[in-house]
């Protein structure tokens, strides 16, 4: 089974779609020591790829963020779990239509949950 984490981080900028643990957020956005974490939910769905059945298992997190972050940022994670080089990670906002537009994968099945002011 493949399981994975999403974070919908919302702010009066937008909404930024983040597909990590809880410590990867802060490590890879560098918004470090955010509480608030709110269960949206949990999908479950099987698709095939190259020839084979997966079985992906999506757990939906929500966290409000103040207002004043920059409108884009880059950050650096140091200390990648594989080892190497750090990572360079871009970041920017987009607003709900959009993101409603630009998610795949079923990555968007929880934009409803959020709450009301973003729907």
């Amino acid at each position: 089974m493949i399981e994975k984490a999403l974070i919908y981080a919302t702010n009066s900028r937008g909404i930024l779609v983040f597909d990590a643990a809880r410590r990867e957020f802060g490590e890879e956005t560098g918004l470090v020591d955010r509480t608030g974490f709110r269960l949206l939910g949990d999908s479950h769905r099987t698709f095939e790829r190259d020839g084979k059945l997966h079985n992906l298992h999506r757990t939906y997190f929500h966290l409000s963020l103040e207002d004043g972050l920059p409108h884009t940022w880059d950050h650096f994670e140091t200390t990648p779990s594989g080892g190497g080089a750090p990572i360079l990670f871009r970041f920017f906002w987009i607003d709900i239509a959009s993101a409603r537009a630009r998610l795949d994968l079923g990555s968007g099945e929880m934009l409803d949950r959020l709450p009301p002011i973003w729907n």
